[in-house]
């Protein structure tokens, strides 16, 4: 008998292991709220008259979703990348969700220009990150209009728009 309970007392230590496990595994940006995100984003630009392009990241810096206005220019491409890659990968180091906030801070930084020339790395205004509670698992860069601030508020839309699904 002492046998049995012994076994079934590891046996349940090991399934609540793994079921904690299972649980504190990350979470992942899936395609589908990675396009719904940036459709809203890009929509959100357009009925404010600005064609744009929008690029959503995952944790790692990998393209989940693109979208460019058809009448958006080319380098807005880059742009909208290169906000997102900014803030997903600076933006935790230094606690900040919006890209607007993370150039203010570095600006006050004389030695955070180097930053500037690292590859990728675009210090202007413009995205906002995906966090699922408090864990990042994405970003949203927006790039066209005539204001990184105005492309920092079509990101916030895209967010908005899959907020609900991310808790």
């Amino acid at each position: 008998m002492t046998f049995l309970r012994l076994t079934s007392l590891v046996a349940l230590t090991f399934c609540a292991s793994f079921a904690q496990a299972q649980s504190a595994a990350p979470k992942e940006l899936s395609a589908l709220l990675a396009s719904q995100a940036a459709a809203e984003a890009l929509t959100s630009c357009d009925k404010l008259g600005h064609k744009v392009s929008v690029t959503v990241l995952d944790r790692n810096g990998l393209t989940r979703a693109v979208l460019k206005h058809e009448r958006a220019t080319p380098h807005t491409l880059d742009s909208s990348r290169g906000k997102a890659y900014t803030i997903v990968t600076l933006g935790p180091l230094f606690k900040k969700d919006l890209q607007s906030e993370l150039v203010a801070q570095l600006a006050a930084n004389p030695a955070a220009a180097a930053l500037a020339s690292v590859p990728g790395i675009l210090l202007l205004p413009g995205a906002v990150l995906i966090k699922s509670g408090d864990e990042v698992i994405g970003s949203i860069g927006v790039g066209g209009s005539p204001s990184g601030l105005v492309d920092e508020g079509c990101a916030k839309a895209g967010l908005e728009k899959i907020a609900s699904s991310l808790k």
